[in-house]
């Protein structure tokens, strides 16, 4: 399944290229800075920018500029959980941060919902990006339930704001990993969720920088992810010979809880061996967009690697769809049971 290829890449550390497009990954926070310290030891080609207000925190991130915010509100401190705290002094930080964003095609903000800085500093730091006419992806990742109703609620809310100021949110569960990877070292573990942002990081400006059979350029997923509400990853892979089965492993690998049904639109990326056809990639595509809805707005990528040979790896972003983190639709979901559907691939 798609999983494995990323517990193996979270174990080899390879290098991702994503030149041709400038592209900032902003992590806001405790969470998302530690994000940053991993993704920079994946050689992501991109600029890499660390905020928090917790000095002895930061400047243990390896990043190309560290930010230290509020430090006159929580003297090099953190926000000590405090949701209010962490926007007051995002606020109180713009002419600092603003500068920094500019000159951008594409912003990533990175952040583990629930914490102080990072639920409420982050949405500020979106709101800052989106000024700058960039194109601003928040990668937002919910704790686990184990750590709390206090800091649950404080995911949620925080999740509704980073939706109000970002062009699309896209939504990791930490939950997910305890199934996972129930077993794997802590380090490793939160290192799968962060070779899932370089390879989603990667994949979406692979899409226009690297076309190989079917061309999508910027003004496409512009177009796709712009107003494209909360979103979410599937991820899969599988055997040249049986595309239907990396389809299937795909569908029934989302990182939430989700009615993809719904989903308003989709980012397809492909990547296979020297073998893999026009028509593999359209028929994989065709598996996938069949379950979503009929006016959906989808764009394709796709990539011949060498190194997949017979293999096929697929990476799919679904925009606008609905989760049980931000309505109360939780037994809805629950009911329809993504694994019911099987693609009928020619």
């Amino acid at each position: 399944m798609g999983w494995d290829y990323l517990i193996n890449e979270a174990l080899s550390e390879s290098p991702r290229k994503v030149g041709g497009l400038k592209v900032k990954v902003v992590g806001v926070g405790g969470g998302g800075c530690n994000s940053i310290d991993r993704l920079s030891k994946m050689n992501l080609d991109a600029e890499l920018i660390a905020i928090n207000t917790d000095r002895r925190q930061i400047m243990s991130i390896d990043a190309h500029k560290r930010v230290i915010i509020g430090e006159d509100m929580t003297y090099g401190r953190g926000a000590g959980g405090s949701v209010e705290l962490g926007e007051r002094v995002a606020s109180a930080s713009m002419d600092a941060v603003s500068g920094i964003l500019e000159d951008a095609d594409m912003i990533f903000i990175l952040s583990t919902l629930g914490g102080g800085t990072g639920s409420g500093a982050g949405p500020v730091i979106a709101q800052l990006a989106r000024k700058t006419r960039a194109l601003v992806v928040s990668i937002v990742t919910m704790p686990f339930k184990a750590e709390g109703k206090r800091r649950w609620e404080n995911a949620t809310l925080a999740l509704e704001k980073f939706r109000k100021v970002s062009n699309t949110v896209i939504v990791l569960d930490n939950n997910k990993l305890l199934k996972l990877v129930p077993k794997l070292p802590l380090k490793k573990a939160f290192m799968i969720m962060d070779v899932l942002v370089a390879d989603l990081i990667s994949s979406v400006v692979d899409v226009v920088n690297n076309p190989s059979l079917i061309n999508v350029d910027f003004s496409d997923i512009d177009t796709l992810m712009r107003h494209g509400g909360t979103s979410t990853v599937l991820y899969g892979d599988g055997d040249y010979y049986t595309p239907q089965d990396a389809v299937v492993d795909t569908l029934n690998n989302p990182l939430m809880d989700i009615d993809y049904r719904g989903a308003t639109g989709a980012l397809i990326h492909i990547t296979g061996g020297p073998n893999m056809t026009l028509r593999t990639v359209y028929k994989i595509s065709e598996g996938i967009v069949s379950g979503l809805s009929e006016d959906a707005e989808v764009k394709i990528g796709a990539r011949v690697d060498d190194r997949f040979r017979n293999k096929l790896k697929i990476t799919t972003i679904l925009t606008g769809v609905h989760t049980p983190f931000v309505t109360e639709q939780r037994a809805t979901v629950s009911s329809m049971g993504i694994s019911s559907f099987i693609p009928v691939i020619y």
